[in-house]
């Protein structure tokens, strides 16, 4: 059986990684690597052994599995011929309006220079995608292996809500963040809920002193977003549907800046209904609220945006792991 390498540059793309890492069979699995600066080396390596996965930082030399583009490129420049790539998020790209820069970017499905023998997707937007682009690679829907290891929710005596913010991407309107314009409404869901402020993690840092300045408590992790929120609040991010993914409401934060004609897909705007729409700071608690009741017809809106995202809900990681087998020849096992 050949082994299976796992190269990851961000904590987050190696959590995206993991669970297709644990799904294989022990003879299958090569070498986990970390990438990247000291830091993400290091919360890379704190965050795999909580799973009892050893990541190392030398190369092996065998087919290997990324979770983003610069991985994709790390492996090439490294020498591998035969690379996987998985997308680490809802599979978000940005082609409606071709005057920004996301429009062609490598960073998102159907852009250029993603040259890779296998894409796996979560579902069917992304996968036509990469598809369309290239023709002569092997392009798979498998769900989100993210949603496998999400921990579950542990509900607290008191409703807690959970705000994040995408980082001040410049790839277009639509992928920076829409904290500027909802600051004040933040502090003030501060003073009548217990918040939890996440971030995407080349903001976090950032604005975790914000979050203690007005009341909320800083929580780097998404796992920890998961097990202890009952509604998350977020502008545009791949965790707004792997929350929802889990049964729970969410509030979905529309700053002036997000064009409602620009149809990128998914989250702009066909996904968009994942959770209660607010573009004014004055109605995000009213929109809180909402999520919180989660009433039938929330439910039955968030359960139709998210069919547009994941192909599959559950055992990701177990049909990721047998394309992965089938790809290099081995035979598959049991999901």
């Amino acid at each position: 059986m050949t082994p299976i390498d796992m190269m990851a540059g961000e904590p987050h793309f190696a959590d995206h990684l993991a669970a297709v890492w644990l799904a294989l069979p022990p003879e299958a699995r090569g070498t986990f690597m970390h990438r990247g600066n000291r830091a993400a080396m290091a919360e890379i390596k704190a965050r795999m052994a909580r799973h009892g996965i050893t990541t190392q930082l030398k190369s092996g030399n065998y087919p290997v599995l990324v979770a983003a583009y610069g991985d994709l490129a790390r492996a090439k420049r490294e020498g591998r011929t035969r690379i996987a790539i998985m997308e680490h998020g809802a599979g978000q790209s940005y082609h409606g309006d071709p005057r920004t820069i996301g429009a062609n970017s490598s960073s998102y499905a159907g852009g250029p220079n993603r040259y890779a023998d296998l894409f796996l997707h979560p579902g069917p937007d992304p996968a036509a995608r990469d598809r369309a682009r290239y023709p002569k690679a092997r392009v798979e829907v498998v769900g989100s292996p993210f949603l496998d290891l999400m921990p579950a929710h542990e509900p607290s005596t008191e409703p807690t809500i959970a705000v994040t913010f995408h980082f001040d991407c410049q790839m277009a309107p639509e992928t920076r963040p829409a904290l500027p314009h909802f600051r004040k409404a933040v502090a003030e869901l501060a003073k009548h809920y217990p918040v939890l402020g996440h971030g995407h993690p080349r903001i976090f840092e950032a604005i975790a002193p914000w979050y203690r300045r007005q009341g909320v408590e800083p929580v780097r992790s998404f796992e920890d977003v998961a097990r202890r929120a009952d509604v998350l609040v977020a502008d545009n991010t791949s965790v707004l549907f792997a929350f929802a993914a889990s049964g729970r409401g969410v509030a979905v934060m529309n700053p002036p800046w997000y064009r409602p004609h620009v149809r990128h897909g998914l989250r702009f705007w066909d996904a968009a209904e994942v959770g209660v729409n607010v573009s004014s700071p004055a109605r995000l608690a009213a929109a809180v609220a909402e999520a919180l009741e989660d009433a039938p017809a929330r439910q039955r809106a968030r359960e139709a945006a998210l069919s547009l995202v994941y192909a599959h809900r559950s055992g990701a990681a177990a049909r990721a792991a047998n394309v992965l087998l089938d790809w290099t020849g081995a035979a598959a096992v049991a999901a």
